[in-house]
């Protein structure tokens, strides 16, 4: 039965990174090679290789993660994939021989990752593979989280040093030692302060990898029952559809 990557150890983990990162080389080394070779450039002698590459890569691909098809790796984890994605670089210039043997060089060093990985346990699942009884439960799950919220909201990660003394006196709880609070921006049915401290302590350090949207859910007393990031929420917000109320940009309540 496929599993989903939520379920993975470290060294599975560490498996699919290396078999994304092997994929996603192969498949701008692919995307380079037509280019230049639709230009008649030289250096697409150079990457005339690209169906030898890929038949190891799948090779690999099969015994490491148990499919060959690529689309179907990239969309296990999105998040993933795109992490991955930021760092390799999108080659232009065909006459960049340096460039492309740096593209190479990385690719290799994936494929040499994946050769040495683990096995996954169970075959990859992704999303057009979940049946449709962890759809319906899913759904439930949604609706459930809904239900209990007294509060939903919409927010942006801000920082407090932004906010003006009497702001962070009105919003935030004395005891609240983050640098970093929730922006309310919109939200369903009970409404919330347009400032909330967040629910984990973010330090400077950690910043630039949390999440800068979230989708909070609050009980009657204000307490966090819950919170989303963005790329999270989106079967939550399907459900939640308009807001109930919003906030303008000089931070008065207005209902929808």
């Amino acid at each position: 039965m496929p599993v989903t990557t939520a379920s993975f150890s470290g060294s599975e983990r560490t498996t699919l990174q290396s078999a994304i990162s092997s994929a996603l080389y192969s498949e701008e080394i692919h995307r380079f090679y037509q280019q230049c070779k639709q230009a008649d450039i030289d250096l697409a002698d150079s990457a005339s290789t690209p169906d030898n590459q890929r038949s190891k890569l799948q090779q690999l691909l099969q015994q490491k993660v148990h499919s060959t098809d690529i689309q179907y790796l990239l969309n296990a984890d999105p998040k993933l994939t795109a992490d991955l994605k930021q760092n390799i670089l999108t080659l232009k210039d065909c006459a960049d021989a340096v460039a492309f043997q740096t593209l190479q060089d990385s690719y290799d060093l994936a494929l040499f990752s994946l050769e040495i990985a683990t096995p996954l346990s169970k075959p990859l699942s992704d999303k057009s593979s979940v049946s449709a009884s962890q759809v319906k439960q899913a759904q439930q799950q949604t609706l459930a989280l809904i239900e209990s919220s007294h509060a939903i909201a919409w927010a942006n990660v801000a920082d407090r040093q932004q906010l003006r003394a009497v702001q962070q006196a009105n919003y935030l709880h004395p005891g609240y030692q983050g640098r970093y609070v929730f922006k309310v921006q919109h939200g369903w049915r009970g409404n919330t302060g347009h400032y909330l401290g967040m629910h984990i302590f973010v330090s400077d350090a950690d910043i630039d990898k949390t999440a800068k949207q979230w989708l909070i859910f609050l009980d009657k007393n204000g307490h966090f029952i819950n919170a989303l990031e963005a790329e999270q929420a989106s079967d939550h917000l399907k459900a939640l559809q308009n807001a109930d109320w919003r906030y303008d940009v000089h931070g008065n309540l207005h209902r929808n």
